[in-house]
């Protein structure tokens, strides 16, 4: 192909493509068509080429750019006036600008159960920190973020993205769907993040995951949106966004951003393997509309829903389908109702196939569930069914969810649990430093003890203070004995701030000793939500 023929085979194939534009949304605004300006530049930078025209490529790419400017610069031309068209891409760093005042980290001291050192030692209670992020939802202080964040926990701290701190209490969880809301008394309005439209994703939309990664500090992920509705069946709102936006250990709570700053996904659960600790790529977030009606539902208990009719369903399959007659797969078919449930007494029975739920046709069995779920609590809920060959519609009135909302003693740390963890002990073994050991690590004054012995699943070590390490302050106290520092542990009567060194850095370690009630973690409800953040789309919630 000469290049004069290689010039007019470009500029035909750039006037066809002005001519009829591919349909496409853009990533900021979902309504906008795609600018025909990037579908241009991928043709001349030869993007859809195969690898074994690389060569013509390159000539082709010139000639292209000369075609392309005399076509824009010509008189009356009107075919490629491509500069026109406002081109809108997804500014991450604008987003992520604007959003990071609102994402908070989270610190729990929580109680877990442990093995003793050996066979002859039973098991026993220790405080365990954990870190994770939430995000202001409104301007009063409720943070949003997951129920497993918060379970056990002893102590709750809330860290804002300029550095300060506060405590925060529980309001509320909802277990359906691994989702928390914390408070926490503030002496100015917060900057809030607003909710998105999950229902309006769309699969390979950009997204942005912010978290707290393995407790390292506000973090920054960007991806796609890899697929929509992935259940693993366990709840009606078990249907997450699934990004290959990293999302590690220590980001669940964080929020997942659409281009426009708004949330569509809480950040979740991430699929590994045993090789890998973090983000494989497979990472999981609750869509934004399921976590709206959680908020609604734990703010105002007199809202309505979840609803329940105790059925139990799976997929349609074409072979399901063919076996009962149902050419479609569209629906969902029972496998099972729960004694005593409105499905029972309706009845509903294994091989039903639910084809509509009031009218509206569901894509698979996760949202038939939404849709029951979703419905006011009796009010009635007309299905379609499609039984023994042909169709009929019955009507049912379900009751609240069971257990939906998980009571506050079951996700927080006991009493009991806690008492037991101070007791205990720290684990920590202390010697005197001395004067040889105190010039080899350069260090002058006159406090200073030394960690002599660490035991192996305390809280000490866990905490990761090591043998070898010089404890050199308690709170703001200097540690010159090690007789003072037991004394000031052993009788602390609230979390204690130890400023440890080794030969090459200092830092504060937190044991959390003393009096810590769990009572002190629950907050009155309802919570009063201020103007903005959620309440944009919780209007309804009473004030």
């Amino acid at each position: 192909m000469t290049n004069i023929d290689m010039s007019a085979w470009m500029a035909a194939g750039l006037r066809h493509h002005m001519r009829n534009p591919l349909p496409g949304r853009d990533a900021c605004d979902r309504s906008a068509p795609v600018p025909a300006l990037v579908r241009t530049r991928n043709l001349l930078l030869g993007l859809n080429f195969r690898p074994s025209t690389r060569r013509v490529r390159a000539a082709a790419y010139g000639v292209a750019l000369s075609v392309v400017a005399s076509a824009i610069m010509a008189p009356g031309s009107a075919g490629i006036a491509v500069a026109a068209a406002p081109a809108c891409v997804c500014d991450s760093a604008a987003v992520v600008e604007q959003a990071l005042p609102a994402v908070v980290n989270i610190r729990v001291a929580k109680v877990v159960r442990v093995r003793g050192a050996n066979a002859r030692k039973p098991e026993l209670d220790r405080f365990e920190p954990y870190s994770a992020s939430g995000f202001v939802i409104d301007a009063s202080g409720v943070i949003a973020t997951n129920e497993h964040v918060v379970k056990d926990a002893a102590a709750i701290t809330v860290v804002f993205s300029d550095g300060s701190h506060a405590s925060a209490r529980l309001i509320g969880a909802a277990s359906l769907m691994d989702f928390a809301l914390l408070k926490v008394t503030v002496s100015k309005p917060l900057p809030v993040l607003r909710f998105g439209d999950s229902d309006a994703l769309r699969v390979a939309e950009p997204v942005i995951a912010i978290g707290n990664p393995l407790g390292l500090g506000t973090s920054v992920s960007t991806g796609v949106v890899s697929a929509l509705n992935r259940s693993r069946r366990t709840t009606p709102f078990d249907a997450s966004i699934q990004t290959d936006a990293a999302i590690n250990p220590g980001d669940s709570g964080g929020p997942l951003l659409d281009c426009t700053g708004a949330v569509i996904g809480i950040d979740t659960l991430l699929i590994s393997n045993a090789k890998v600790l973090g983000s494989i790529g497979l990472g999981f977030a609750l869509p934004s509309d399921s976590v709206k009606f959680a908020v609604r539902r734990l703010l105002n208990r007199q809202s309505s829903g979840p609803d329940w009719i105790g059925v139990h369903l799976q997929d349609l399959t074409p072979w399901l389908g063919t076996v009962f007659g149902y050419s479609t797969t569209t629906g969902a078919i029972v496998t099972g109702t729960d004694p005593n449930s409105p499905a029972a007494d309706a009845p509903l029975a294994p091989g039903d196939i639910i084809t509509a739920a009031n009218g509206r046709q569901p894509h698979d069995a996760s949202d038939v569930m939404q849709s029951i779920a979703m419905q006011p609590i009796g009010a009635p809920l007309v299905l379609s069914i499609w039984r023994a060959g042909h169709s009929e519609e019955i009507v049912i009135r379900g009751q609240p969810w069971p257990h939906t909302v998980a009571l506050r003693s079951d996700v927080l740390a006991s009493a009991a649990s806690i008492t037991r963890a101070r007791k205990a002990g720290l684990g920590l073994h202390l010697t005197k430093l001395t004067a040889s050991y105190r010039q080899r690590l350069g260090l002058t004054g006159d406090s200073g003890v030394l960690i002599d012995r660490v035991t192996p699943g305390s809280q000490a070590n866990h905490v990761g203070l090591i043998p070898g390490e010089i404890i050199d302050q308690v709170d703001e106290r200097p540690a010159r004995t090690t007789q003072d520092v037991m004394r000031w542990l052993a009788h602390a009567t609230r979390p204690v701030a130890l400023l440890v060194r080794d030969k090459a850095v200092a830092r504060w370690v937190l044991l959390y000793l003393g009096r810590i009630d769990v009572r002190d973690l629950i907050t009155p409800l309802p919570p009063v939500v201020a103007a903005g953040g959620a309440s944009d789309v919780e209007s309804h919630v009473s004030r």
